[in-house]
């Protein structure tokens, strides 16, 4: 949220009316802005604020890693996971709203992490929590990895990470 009691940050934010809320997210993206006069249209501010910029579930796709990105419009965040404390760690780093604003440009498959199973030596992982981001319109499975993030559960180390991908993603299909 911006206070404007100066012309300065009043130019920078585009703040054109008096008695307006604009809230930013941690990237310094602004989400939400609107009128306030009153101390109830300033709490409802805040909570319509909080409901926009809140953590969220992972929505995890149903079926396997081959199907999962049919439409080839998002990538695929293929998680392998196993029941120990770094992944439930790392689902909840990737629910954590600084991630979650990026849910809408990732189908997200679960796969039960076990070294000797075919999905893990296909994709070739060795270890649990492991993030593959995959480009589904790739058919060999080797060549279609965008990029990987091997046992991290930090929120800023998985924010890095998908952002790079979303950038060497997005370079990619200008060619």
């Amino acid at each position: 949220m911006v206070r404007c009691a100066d012309k300065a940050t009043s130019d920078k934010v585009k703040s054109t009316q008096i008695s307006t809320m604009i809230f930013f997210d941690g990237d310094g993206k602004e989400y939400l802005r609107t009128p306030v006069s009153t101390a109830d249209s300033v709490e409802a501010a805040y909570k319509k604020a909080l409901e926009m910029y809140a953590r969220r579930p992972v929505s995890w796709s149903a079926g396997d890693s081959a199907t999962a990105g049919a439409d080839g419009k998002k990538l695929v965040a293929m998680a392998f996971l196993d029941e120990k404390k770094d992944s439930e760690a790392f689902v909840a780093s990737l629910e954590d709203r600084w991630v979650a604003k990026h849910h809408d440009r990732l189908t997200f498959v679960k796969v039960a992490f076990d070294r000797t199973s075919e999905e893990c030596k296909k994709w070739g992982v060795t270890t649990a929590p492991t993030l593959l981001l995959v480009n589904p319109a790739e058919e060999n499975p080797k060549k279609s990895i965008l990029d990987q993030l091997v046992a991290k559960k930090e929120v800023s180390s998985i924010r890095a990470f998908l952002l790079r991908a979303f950038d060497k993603a997005d370079r990619a299909s200008k060619k």
